[in-house]
Formats: structure tokens, sequence, C-alpha cells
């Protein structure tokens, strides 16, 4: 709506691209004048303005305060049966409805103080406009991972995957592993519509998780996007888990179950996508005794992965580490998954914090 100039005595008001004009009569006319809805408004407004009284205009949206601001500004004199009519006519809108009520859930509340119980409208007040503290889902991750894993079951895919996308990477593997093969690939997928979810959402969540963990005993969200939270949930996954959940996501949505295993980072990766300058520094991120367990299991699965980061290593340190794997007792099934799937997310963590930086493998290069 724009205010357009017009001769004296006259409105112009441009609405949805038109100009609507009303003529006001200066010459003491009996006749009320043909007034629009928000020039009535603004009638009302200086009626209640001009005898003391205030009106909580801000509670309306700041486009609606522009326009009756700028009809308010335009209006001209009008005359005494203007007046009169507007009057009636908002008299009989009053009879016509009995109540208002507030506007949205907060001014609600806020009415309700003092008629409700102190607790009760406090944990109403947490759910509609939660403050979280910095460390929530830090408190989130650190519940059972068979809690976690009910709570994720029992949401919907979508909620479930802004769950596992919102837990350390180590947390969400745990839960994954404890997930039925359905749900895992609906949460998964889920992930591709999670792009756009906003950050009160996210908080909306984590809130109500932490009211149901009492209970028992409870918002550009991400800072990732859909495919690389997806990867990240996957990279430590058991590989048969990982390709049937992968093989599901191509039936559902190829371009993203496609991106997703572009993203994808496993003990394989290593040795085309780490830097060897870069692979001292994933030795000192873990345990001794994680680190020959990852190795001992990768070199019966990807032995020419070992090799590539014990010949990286100085010549000291790799001949140690060679004599400690002949003494290591060999790992099969998910422990060794498990095993190379905590050198692959040390990876990943020093990548995320800037220690390292992966190689990118174009799609003409794989």
């Amino acid at each position: 709506m724009d205010l357009v100039t017009q001769p004296r005595g006259s409105v112009g008001l441009g609405i949805g691209g038109k100009i609507a004009t009303t003529a006001f009569s200066f010459d003491g006319s009996d006749t009320p004048l043909a007034l629009t809805g928000a020039q009535k408004a603004a009638v009302i407004v200086q009626m209640i303005l001009h005898a003391g009284g205030s009106i909580p205009l801000a509670v309306m949206s700041e486009a609606t305060q522009v326009h009756l601001a700028r009809v308010y500004a335009s209006m001209g004199p009008i005359n005494k049966a203007t007046v009169a009519a507007v009057l009636t006519e908002f008299a009989r809108h009053l009879d016509a409805h009995g109540l208002s009520f507030p506007v949205d859930t907060s001014a609600a509340l806020d009415a309700l103080e003092g008629n409700l119980s102190d607790s009760l409208l406090e944990r109403m007040r947490q759910i509609h406009s939660p403050t979280l503290p910095k460390n929530t889902w830090e408190m989130i991750a650190d519940l059972p991972v068979e809690t976690l894993a009910e709570l994720v079951a029992a949401e919907s895919p979508r909620v479930g995957a802004i769950i596992m996308s919102k837990l350390p990477a180590a947390a969400s593997t745990n839960v994954m592993e404890l997930l039925e093969f359905e749900t895992a690939n609906a949460v998964t997928f889920a992930m591709s519509e999670t792009a756009a979810v906003r950050p009160e959402t996210v908080d909306i969540v984590a809130q109500a998780i932490l009211n149901g963990n009492e209970n028992q005993t409870q918002g550009g969200a991400f800072t990732t996007k859909p495919v690389a939270r997806a990867a990240a949930l996957l990279n430590a996954a058991a590989a048969t888990q990982r390709d049937a959940i992968l093989e599901a996501l191509d039936t559902l949505d190829t371009i993203f179950a496609a991106q997703v295993r572009k993203a994808i980072f496993t003990f394989a990766d290593i040795l085309t996508r780490l830097q060897p300058t870069d692979v001292p520094a994933i030795i000192r991120v873990l345990p001794g005794d994680e680190l020959n367990a990852a190795l001992k299991a990768g070199s019966e699965a990807h032995p020419e992965v070992v090799e590539f980061i014990i010949a990286n290593l100085s010549k000291r340190m790799g001949d140690a580490i060679r004599e400690e794997l002949a003494e290591a007792a060999p790992l099969s099934g998910k422990a060794a998954e498990a095993a190379m799937g905590k050198l692959t997310a040390a990876i990943r963590q020093l990548e995320e914090s800037g220690d390292l930086t992966l190689i990118t493998i174009d799609e003409g290069d794989a």
C-alpha cells in the first residue's frame, strides 16, 4: 500500500496496485462519507485517543501497523454524520462478538497467570518459548542409549532425524545399532526433509525430551546439511546395515542416496582421502588399545589401509605397532566394525575441528 497524493479534500490509497480515492466534504453536509475499512479503523483510533484512551496496536503485525499508520496520517476532516455512521457500525460489530481472547499462546499464558498453578504455567512457557542451556544436547546424549533408541523409535521419522542429527557421532551410532531396520531406514531418509527445520523447532524437541525424561525419573537449527548428517550416521554403522540402508534409500530418493554415498567416510576411504602428513595426528587422538584394535580389525578387512597408516609413521613407531598387532587377538563381526568405526569417527572429529582436511573425491575420479 502506497500513499498517493491527491487534491485537497481527498485521500488516495494504493491497495493491490489500484488507487482508492475518497472525497471528503467540508461544507457541513450531513451525508455520511464512504470510507474504506482502514479509514473506519483510523476514525475509531482517533476517537479513542481523543478521549484519552489507549489501544494496544503493537499486538498487530508490523505490516498492519504500517498500513493503519499511513491511513491515519492521510485522513482529512470528516463530518459528524460520517463519525456517527462509523461508531454505529462499530457498536453493531461489538454486539455481534461477545468475547475476544489473547492473540497468541504467550499472551494467553500471561492472561491466565494467577489462575493456573505456577509449575504448570512455567512448564507451558518453557514448551512454547523454551530457553535451553547451551549443553542441552550434551545432557540428552548422556541418557542411556536404550532410552535414546526408544525415543527415536517412538517419534516420527522426521523428529527422529532431528534427534539423531543433534547427537554426537558416537552416540548416534550406538542408537543406530539398536534400531530396527525399517526405523533406521526411515530416520536416515528423513534427513533429507530437515534442511528447513527452524532452531525453535529443535529447541521444542529438546525440551520435550528433557521433560519426558524428568517425568520418568525433559529450534538457518543444524550447522550441517542433511546429506552430511545422514553420512555421519552411517559412517560408523556396520557395513551390512549401511549397505542395506543405502539400497533402501536408492528406491526412495536416488539423488539423496547418491549424495550420501559420496559423503560417507569409512575405514577403506582412509587410503584415498587422508593426507599422508595427517596420519600422525590420527594416531595421537585415539588411546593405544583402541588404535591397536582398529588396526587389527583393519588388517583383516583392509590390509592396504593399515599398511598406508604404518608407512606414514616414524620407523620406530611403525615397528612398535607391527609388533603389537602381531600379538593382538583377532577381531571379527560387530567388534571389528566398532573398532574400525572409532578410528573413522576420530578422523571425522579432527576434520570438523579443522585439524585436518580430507581429500575430496570427485565422481569422475571414483
